[in-house]
């Protein structure tokens, strides 16, 4: 059981298991550190301890006639309806500025401290430029944040308009797909 498990799992999983080796092993050469190929061989052993839950999970949806995507789509409908009511300028300022804003403050600190851009031994040194650094980077976390999500209301739109309106084009072109 076991086995077949295994073998399943690496069905699934090998093609971005490959794809991604080659970045791991590059980072841990440059970074000359044995703690990311670690990691990522820690991140293959848990994707795999989790694998037989999830392939229980898909089984369980397809007893009701359901995918993955089904149930993905279900979600994303009564999220974004929630979202939609509360208006495009509230949206972008929390999900864009405050909640993607942080994730991109995190990446932006890191990518400036890892390309030598702001030394890190300045922002130790004096607390004032590390506050100054967490705020101008999480400003421009915020602002980057705030126009991705402003880009991205008009798609999210399109996809709730066709996973709600069954006279759309694209859930007319499904009928016709599955005859």
């Amino acid at each position: 059981m076991k086995g077949e498990l295994l073998k399943s799992f690496i069905r699934s999983n090998y093609k971005s298991t490959i794809i991604a080796l080659p970045f791991v092993l590059v980072l841990a050469y440059f970074g000359h550190s044995l703690y990311i190929p670690f990691f990522f061989l820690l991140s293959i052993a848990r994707d795999y301890y989790h694998y037989e839950a999830k392939q229980s999970y898909i089984n369980r949806l397809k007893a009701k006639g359901l995918t993955p995507d089904d149930i993905y789509n279900i979600n994303f409908v009564k999220q974004w309806d929630e979202i939609r009511k509360k208006g495009l300028w509230l949206y972008c300022i929390t999900d864009g500025g405050i909640i993607l804003g942080a994730y991109l403050w995190l990446g932006v600190s890191i990518l400036l401290i890892a390309t030598s851009i702001v030394k890190f031994q300045n922002l130790v040194n004096e607390p004032g430029n590390m506050f100054a650094f967490i705020g101008y980077t999480y400003l421009t976390g915020a602002v980057i944040g705030i126009i991705i999500n402003r880009i991205r209301w008009p798609y999210n739109e399109v996809r709730f308009m066709k996973l709600t309106d069954p006279l759309s084009e694209g859930f007319q072109q499904m009928l016709l797909d599955e005859q």
